[in-house]
């Protein structure tokens, strides 16, 4: 027994070699898959084929489960790996894409406040399609952004073919105010998650006679592809500037919703006040429980972990960013309000022993759930 003690970490380390050469093995199957995910991209771009083709994705992934299974893997193994691989695939598919397209090939664009993170989102992916991108930003530092940097861009805007302003809310419709007074040619929008904090602004250009709308990219800063993506077109009066904006990202994969500025902001008090609100509070409330924080990590369950990992993406976010949206939408205090009811409700029943109220509360919200999943897109 002593020499087979003895002969583990010797053991042990040519099984972790082995190791090392697998993972080189899988790398490089991946790094050829997406060699003919290249290749397959070409072809779509080329006979105008949609990127997606959800039929094909399910077979790859159904065959991917059942190979699994036949060698005694897990089938969520399987899907795990195969829906990571296609999300990347498809990303790399939409890229090309995009650089292909040479949208605005020739043409200038102009990123106020692209210092920020979805700032340098959209000035990347204006420069990909094809514009030369400059941005101002006082915070920016002109040594580190692959972007020529303007100091005074009301000098020069009317230089530029689009203009977007991608500063923080309140600043936005300072600036927005401002674009009014010059009244630039090109087109105009903002990219701001909440737009009534910007409504005086983007009326006033509007009314200053400037091709001006709205938008919201409905994701973060770091997506590798738009594909099951959204990206809201707000129409403040100018149905040619939406429809100039809609062809901005027409060589993406995302989903194009247009909608009214109330709509925007109403659909927004749900989407991303009450989400926020209720990953905020979850967050607080494991926070301010101290010593049991260890503890909990120690024995979580994976509804836990599934909503600690949400949480804690959330509250790494920027926080004066979040309590605009929460502060700056009118229909904030509806949905505190709804929010409230509800917990009260849930927690009336629990205190009273009423088991059939909390399971009909359950049930009504799982039935509801469920016919919001089935709704297409």
């Amino acid at each position: 027994m002593a020499n087979d003690k003895n002969d583990i970490p010797e053991r042990l380390q040519v099984l972790r070699e082995r190791l090392d050469e697998i993972d080189t093995q899988i790398v490089n199957l991946v790094a050829e898959r997406q060699g003919v995910v290249t290749a397959i991209g070409e072809l779509k771009q080329n006979t105008g084929t949609p990127l997606r083709h959800y039929e094909r994705e399910r077979e790859v992934i159904e065959r991917g489960m059942a190979r699994a299974e036949s060698l005694g893997l897990s089938g969520d193994v399987a899907r795990d790996i195969l829906e990571t691989l296609i999300h990347y695939s498809l990303g790399k598919q939409e890229h090309d894409q995009w650089v292909q397209s040479d949208h605005g090939q020739g043409r200038h664009a102009l990123v106020i406040g692209g210092g920020g993170r979805m700032g340098h989102w959209i000035a990347r992916y204006l420069d990909t399609v094809g514009y030369l991108v400059e941005i101002s930003d006082p915070a920016v530092d002109a040594s580190k952004t692959p972007f020529s940097v303007l100091d005074d861009w009301a000098s020069e805007v009317d230089r530029f073919d689009v203009v977007v302003v991608a500063a923080p809310l309140r600043p936005s419709n300072d600036i927005l105010a401002r674009i009014a007074e010059l009244r630039p040619q090109g087109l105009v929008f903002d990219i701001g998650s909440l737009k009534s904090p910007m409504r005086t602004g983007l009326e006033a250009v509007r009314d200053a006679g400037c091709r001006v709308c709205s938008v919201h990219p409905m994701f973060g800063p770091n997506e590798v592809g738009l594909s099951g993506r959204h990206i809201l077109f707000v129409n403040v009066g100018h149905d040619d500037a939406v429809n100039e904006a809609l062809a901005l990202f027409a060589h993406t994969a995302a989903d194009c919703v247009q909608l009214s500025l109330e709509e925007h902001d109403e659909v927004m008090a749900w989407v991303l006040g009450l989400s926020h609100l209720v990953n905020i509070a979850f967050a607080t409330a494991l926070a301010d429980s101290g010593e049991a924080v260890p503890m909990l990590e120690n024995i979580s369950s994976s509804t836990f972990n599934a909503q600690l990992k949400v949480a804690a993406q959330v509250v790494s976010e920027n926080p004066h960013l979040y309590y605009e949206i929460q502060q700056g939408n009118e229909k904030t205090p509806e949905v505190i309000a709804v929010f409230r009811e509800a917990l009260d409700r849930l927690a009336m029943a629990v205190a009273d022993g009423d088991e059939p109220s909390f399971a009909a509360a359950m049930g009504k919200a799982n039935d509801r759930l469920n016919l919001v999943s089935k709704i297409p897109g």
